[in-house]
């Protein structure tokens, strides 16, 4: 965890403080830092969330599912486990990045409202829910890929670079617009970490109040991913009962 930290806190503070000479726009964003250091926060929960996958993929590949097998614990708590440790672990880590804005407010970089933090609180809820949603896409992986490893870290990358690039991690929605047709625009907002940096962005740091609307939009997009990895991880948990391997 502290090499993650310290990799995270480089991104915020090299990153930011570089990009934030060439992209500043007084009409778009007019502290870019401030823009930026939410998008390492969702990072951050995106990367934690995403290591399940691998968890997934070496116990499969090393044969501790078989010893899972072994337990007085059905399948589905087996899933129910692996998603839940996934989306507790990967809050833990964003809210120790969150802890990090700690100092850096202190040097004057960015500014948070004091009312952020019961807006923090509430969105942590919903922020367990979208790192469940990415620790199923990383199940999914793992359940794709669980006899070639190159095959998952690949998969892995593909959809980092998908769900990383197309999404407002780095740029903001107006910039995004201008130069990607409507319908690429439209996928980019419905993109779950979209909808987690702007609530970040809105509720933590700009400390506005809380809309249950857009609460609820995060929890749209992050249920299904949930969804799906459980479901194909139960099914090659199950696949690996009957044949022994998959």
């Amino acid at each position: 965890m502290a090499i993650l930290l310290s990799l995270n806190i480089s991104d915020m503070l090299v990153v930011a403080l570089v990009y934030s000479h060439g992209m500043i726009n007084t009409s778009i964003i007019t502290n870019y830092f401030q823009f930026f250091v939410p998008s390492v926060v969702i990072m951050g929960l995106f990367a934690a969330a995403l290591d399940t996958g691998r968890r997934i993929w070496l116990a499969i590949r090393e044969g501790v599912v078989q010893y899972y097998l072994s337990l007085p614990i059905s399948l589905e708590g087996i899933v129910a486990a692996y998603m839940l440790a996934g989306g507790l672990a990967a809050v833990v880590y964003s809210s120790a990045l969150l802890f990090v804005m700690i100092p850096v407010q202190a040097l004057g970089l960015i500014a948070i409202p004091i009312q952020a933090i019961s807006n923090t609180l509430i969105l942590l809820p919903f922020l367990f829910v979208l790192a469940m949603g990415l620790s199923g896409i990383a199940a999914t992986l793992a359940a794709l890929a669980s006899t070639h490893g190159e095959y998952f870290f690949a998969y892995q990358q593909v959809v980092q670079l998908l769900l990383l690039t197309f999404s407002t991690l780095f740029y903001p929605m107006t910039k995004i617009k201008s130069f990607f047709p409507p319908f690429v625009a439209t996928i980019i907002s419905a993109n779950p970490l979209t909808l987690a940096v702007g609530a970040i962005r809105d509720y933590t740091f700009a400390g506005k109040p809380l809309q249950p609307i857009y609460l609820l939009d995060i929890l749209a997009a992050s249920l299904p991913f949930a969804i799906i990895g459980a479901a194909a991880y139960l099914s090659a948990l199950r696949a690996f009962r009957v044949k022994g391997k998959l």
